[in-house]
């Protein structure tokens, strides 16, 4: 009888933590490449929906603001982006929800800067990727009940990229010192037979595409457990996502009235201190009387839209009153603020989609080479 060894033993958990998980993971995975160049594909497809033609020169932000605020809304924030055509992005909330004092996402409205009018689109693409997404993060089931689901097989999916990683090396301690012995892992014997070229592809393939794997599993679990995101938040020592905390600082001066906020004055002073150009830039207005209005600004050079400088004024009088640039944050506090982008690979751009994009086709693949292996290894047992 042939000793049960500690490789065989993770072949065991690999094989059967597969089995288990393989239709989930393969959802989530598949799912995941659609969403790798989420954002690109709704300017691409639904491109009228988010550029105007241009025709004459853009509206004052106020007068913008002041039609929005007509109809018994506040303003929450405002967003205009590097193009110069593309529309602005207003947040808006009722006048109820803009005085509970409760932090409140509010309703999204895109805004033609040149005619003020209020674009109403269509959304075929987005509609579609946010399906999408409901499958990728709790399988289209009740949130209850499907998150858990796609939880508990991201935590099989960390095991199984950890015990493949076992496999790949070689058998036997001996072997570590021969590179002949590490070279198979590296390649894929395309002169080979099917069966082996399916084995290669499972797990050459799976040891390149590992790491981002690992990064996407790791980071995908915030979703599905508020103990794994507290817990993420004590080691990081910081609020993950944290543009979704930022704090309005009260004034030290008391003022009787709501400012008229000089937007020309204050985007100025923005640009004289933050001096990059073609920037994604959110501007936070006060809600109340004495609060600062906050401005993130995005460079080019920076790593994701939440990897933002910031900084606050006084909306009555334009003085600067803080200045939080993402340069001097801790390691904890800027991964804190890049996790949305590790997760989805936007955390460099481009190339970082690209490769995350490749490595979620690659994990897709993963449970249907694994299937064939098993299948074949069933059909040698039985011919034995």
């Amino acid at each position: 009888m042939r000793k049960y060894t500690f490789r065989k033993l993770i072949n065991d958990i690999h094989l059967w933590l597969g089995i288990i998980s393989g239709i989930v993971l393969f959802v989530v995975c598949l799912t995941g490449t659609i969403l790798a160049f989420e954002t690109e594909l709704v300017l691409l497809l639904d491109k009228q929906d988010h550029f105007s033609k241009k025709t004459k020169e853009k509206l004052p932000y106020q007068d913008i603001i002041t039609s929005l605020e007509a109809d018994n809304h506040v303003v929450k924030d405002f967003i205009f982006f590097k193009e110069d055509t593309q529309n602005l992005q207003f947040t808006l909330l009722t006048k109820t929800e803009a005085n509970s004092g409760k932090p409140t996402r509010g309703k999204s409205v895109q805004i033609n800067p040149f005619t003020g009018q209020e674009i109403k689109t269509k959304g075929k693409t987005k509609a579609f990727l946010h399906t999408v997404e409901e499958l990728h993060r709790f399988l289209l089931l009740d949130r209850t009940i499907g998150r858990p689901i796609v939880g508990v097989c991201t935590i099989i999916f960390i095991l199984l990229c950890l015990s493949g990683l076992v496999l790949w090396m070689p058998r036997k301690i001996k072997q570590f010192k021969k590179w002949k012995s590490w070279k198979q892992g590296f390649s894929i014997k395309t002169k080979a037979n099917w069966k082996r070229i399916n084995y290669d592809i499972h797990n050459t393939f799976g040891f390149y595409a590992l790491f981002p794997m690992l990064l996407m599993g790791l980071t995908g679990l915030l979703w599905s457990f508020q103990w794994y995101y507290n817990g993420l938040e004590t080691v990081l020592g910081d609020k993950i996502g944290k543009s979704r905390y930022d704090t309005i600082i009260p004034l030290d001066t008391v003022y009787n009235d709501k400012p008229t906020v000089n937007y020309i004055a204050l985007l100025k002073n923005t640009d004289s201190i933050l001096s990059y150009q073609n920037a994604v830039t959110r501007v936070t207005l006060p809600l109340k009387k004495n609060q600062s209005i906050m401005i993130r600004k995005k460079s080019n050079s920076f790593l994701a839209y939440d990897a933002a400088d910031k900084l606050q004024f006084n909306p009555y009088t334009n003085l600067l009153i803080s200045k939080s640039l993402f340069q001097d944050e801790s390691f904890g506090s800027k991964v804190a603020s890049l996790i949305r982008g590790i997760h989805v690979g936007a955390f460099v751009g481009f190339i970082s989609k690209l490769i995350y994009f490749l490595c979620c086709l690659i994990a897709t693949s993963l449970p249907i080479t694994g299937t064939i292996i098993w299948i074949n290894k069933l059909k040698q047992v039985k011919l034995t």
